[in-house]
């Protein structure tokens, strides 16, 4: 197993959100979660999380495939998850602050300096879910022993100054 240097290099140099890019995120999710249910909840999640936030920014087509699959993460394999089944109220509060800070960033980046900053960092907000489920699978002194390259990696795909340049005629 590569340990998550080797996997954030290798984020950095794949293209965005690509079937290499998933596949390398998937490997060091396995790692760092080890439990299936956990790691599929996960994964239903941020498909879910991806689709609406595609159809919301309308920045890029969405098919009618990735749209139902989403719904069927959301509304079917979510919901009688395992692992969500047994840990839905520490889960479901971090999901519901996820989607207002994503709902808040989408309203501050069409703000000053300061409140796209802010926005930035608020768009990672569900970060917060993976280590909690880390902690959960895993324990708190493992979780904290990875958070801080868990936060590196997952905002690998886009520095500030490329969200920057992508909020720039955001209207």
């Amino acid at each position: 197993m590569k340990d998550a240097a080797d996997h954030l290099l290798a984020m950095k140099e794949l293209e965005w959100d690509t079937p290499e890019w998933r596949s390398v995120r998937n490997e060091q999710l396995r790692e760092w979660v080890r439990d299936e249910n956990a790691l599929r909840f996960f994964l239903d999640l941020s498909h879910f999380v991806e689709i609406y936030d595609d159809l919301v920014d309308q920045d890029k087509p969405v098919s009618a495939a990735d749209i139902n699959s989403a719904l069927f993460a959301v509304l079917c394999y979510m919901p009688s998850n395992p692992f969500f089944l047994q840990h839905r109220l520490t889960l479901t509060p971090l999901i519901f602050t996820s989607i207002n800070a994503w709902a808040d960033a989408n309203e501050f980046q069409n703000g000053t300096m300061s409140e796209k900053a802010l926005a930035y960092g608020l768009k990672g907000g569900g970060v917060e879910v993976l280590l909690s489920i880390i902690s959960i699978t895993r324990g708190v002194e493992y979780m904290r022993s990875v958070s801080a390259e868990i936060r590196r990696i997952i905002m690998a795909h886009e520095t500030f100054e490329e969200y920057l340049e992508e909020v720039k005629d955001v209207v």
